[in-house]
């Protein structure tokens, strides 16, 4: 279990191994199926937990809790459902190769939904670096690309397999290379050979700031210098928009007025609208609320309209339902668990989710803000979308990944999304990748790692919504139902024959 652990998360790095996603999790699944269900569910949960260390390991440079609680509960998920897929295999063959699909999928479905959402290892990813194959998503979404691949990996399975008869592995090969065929090909008739640009100039700041230098107090105002340096820059170029990363202002704006009133003046001296990433808190009586924000100033040096990050990384950026369950909470681990001070370990922050998406209007265009990973969720992006936005700017501060696979994997994100609503999409990184991307996953500009670089371009307004923006995650939503149905089945039918033996 542990090669073919290894073989998928392969398949998620910044190399073009994507393939190997199409059959990596063929050999658990035979494996699974010989099993009982208690040995088949600690198969499924090794594979998964490996499966999940391989791809994640970075996340222990930002928080090494964090990183053993996401990979811990990750794991349940994938091996949960190779579980009910190994007892309705057990009931019929066709049924439980029938479900698994629905199974998968409708598990990456509910993996986005609550405050422990991290759907940062959805199967769909592991091909963004194909981009031909991936043009089905403006139809069928993430979602619908995993379910795809989930059938090639039953396909896979069951053309290896030696016991079935050469005619029926004949059949399954065919079929597996009949799909990628086809989606290929679709793919290549979606792709414009041209990249169609618009009116609008907007302007990417990646500053490459240090960490220790951003939030030091006495190197806190090179923070300041920098950007505004950068935005004269840009203004060169008489760009619209000028896009600063997630946090570039290591302050508060609009509660301490010094550093407000100098972000309003680099964007009334740079003539183009600034959204910047900054901190805001909002106080309610004696308790406050503190928020990762993006902040609108208007060219005349006006603050516009703040956005509150609404998706926060579970055990990173806060503690899930941290008001209903504040034993989780860091304010009251670090006043107990003094070894958290004493050693210095690294903990999750403790901001809170906002409650409502903002669409950011200038005179050409509006546009929404992905804050960091809120990229990773499709039905998200697709409200935004929905709510009048007209292109999308994701920024972000992938600086606490160092060189790992980390920011490549979340710069595909940024892809998917940009290919599923067939709209233009800045990307904003502190230390790379930033990047201007095409509705078609095009990088049309880029800044690689670790260099400081502003790059510009015209980007298009939306005019038309994708199927998938008119439709949504249907195949998630569809899936997640089945996989509900599946689960009452399974219980009740656990339930009977325990009724019928005694």
């Amino acid at each position: 279990m542990t090669f073919w652990a290894f073989i998928l998360a392969l398949a998620y790095l910044p190399l073009p191994f994507g393939f190997l996603a199409w059959f990596a999790l063929a050999r658990p699944l035979a494996i699974v199926v010989k099993l009982d269900s208690k040995s088949a569910f600690k198969a499924a949960y090794f594979y998964s937990f490996m499966a999940n260390l391989f791809q994640l390991y970075w996340v222990a440079v930002v928080t090494p809790p964090g990183m053993i609680a996401a990979i811990f509960i990750m794991s349940l998920y994938p091996a949960v459902i190779l579980l009910m897929f190994k007892k309705l295999y057990d009931r019929k063959k066709l049924i439980g190769m029938s479900a698994l699909p629905f199974l998968w999928v409708g598990m990456e479905y509910f993996r986005s939904l609550t405050e422990f959402a991290f759907p940062w290892t959805d199967l769909s990813y592991s091909q963004g670096y194909y981009l031909t194959l991936i043009q089905i998503v403006s139809y069928i979404g993430c979602y619908g690309l995993s379910f795809i691949l989930i059938v090639l990996n039953l396909l896979a399975w069951q053309t290896i397999s030696s016991g079935n008869v050469l005619e029926k592995r004949v059949k399954c090969g065919s079929i597996f290379l009949a799909i990628l065929a086809a989606v290929y090909a679709f793919g290549w008739a979606e792709f414009p050979p041209m990249v169609v640009e618009g009116d609008m100039r907007v302007a990417v700041l990646q500053g490459n700031v240090d960490l220790s230098t951003k939030w030091k107090a006495e190197t806190r105002d090179y923070n300041f210098v920098l950007y505004d340096s950068l935005a004269m820059a840009a203004a060169e170029d008489s760009v619209d928009l000028i896009i600063w990363p997630e946090t570039a202002a290591p302050c508060y704006p609009r509660l301490e007025k010094i550093y407000g009133r100098r972000l309003g003046q680099t964007a009334y001296n740079s003539r183009a609208y600034n959204l910047i990433g900054g901190l805001d808190v909002v106080y309610y009586g004696r308790d406050s609320k503190t928020y990762n924000s993006a902040f609108q100033f208007l060219p005349s040096g006006q603050l516009d309209n703040v956005y509150h990050k609404m998706k926060l990384v579970p055990f990173s950026e806060h503690s899930p339902y941290q008001d209903q369950f504040p034993l989780l909470s860091r304010r009251f681990l670090e006043k107990y668990v003094r070894a958290i001070r004493t050693h210095d370990v690294q903990w999750w922050s403790d901001f809170y989710p906002g409650d409502s998406m903002v669409i950011f209007e200038t005179e050409k265009a509006n546009y929404a803000v992905l804050i960091c990973y809120e990229s990773a969720f499709p039905g998200f992006v697709r409200d935004a979308i929905l709510d009048g936005a007209e292109f999308l700017v994701n920024i972000t501060n992938d600086t606490w990944f160092g060189r790992s696979p980390g920011p490549y994997q979340h710069m595909r994100f940024a892809v998917f999304r940009a290919i599923e609503n067939r709209v233009w999409l800045a990307r904003c990184a502190n230390s790379g990748i930033s990047a201007l991307i095409d509705p078609y996953g095009r990088e049309i500009e880029r800044a690689g790692l670790y260099v400081q670089s502003v790059i510009s371009g015209n980007i298009k307004p939306l005019s038309e919504k994708s199927t998938f923006t008119r439709i949504g995650p249907i195949v998630g939503q569809v899936s997640f139902y089945i996989l509900i149905l599946a689960i009452i089945y399974l219980l009740g039918w656990g339930l009977l024959r325990r009724i019928l033996k005694h």
